[in-house]
């Protein structure tokens, strides 16, 4: 039995503040555009809740592809294709 051969994917780096996140290009480019309507805030916990003050700057974003020779994967145990489901207790 042979398998279907996989579909090559492009990739990318979304960089969001000081975080990098790698994601197939075609999400990357939503969150991307998602992320011009957003604002930095503050939250802070109130008398009795979270408060959230917003601030007059915006997150700093950025997109770049990423080629597959790239990209490494941790050395060690392979990612399993399927993680099997927790069993329900009793």
């Amino acid at each position: 039995m042979t398998r279907a051969p996989t579909k090559n994917v492009q990739m990318a780096c979304l960089k969001i503040g000081h975080y990098d996140y790698l994601m197939p290009a075609a999400k990357a480019i939503k969150v991307a555009e998602l992320m011009q309507d957003a604002f930095d805030c503050d939250r802070d916990y109130g008398d009795s809740d979270f408060r959230y003050t917003v601030k007059a700057t915006q997150p700093n974003v950025s997109f770049s592809l990423v080629r597959a020779n790239q990209v490494r994967m941790p050395e060690g145990e392979p990612v399993p294709a399927r993680i099997a489901k927790p069993r329900l207790l009793k």
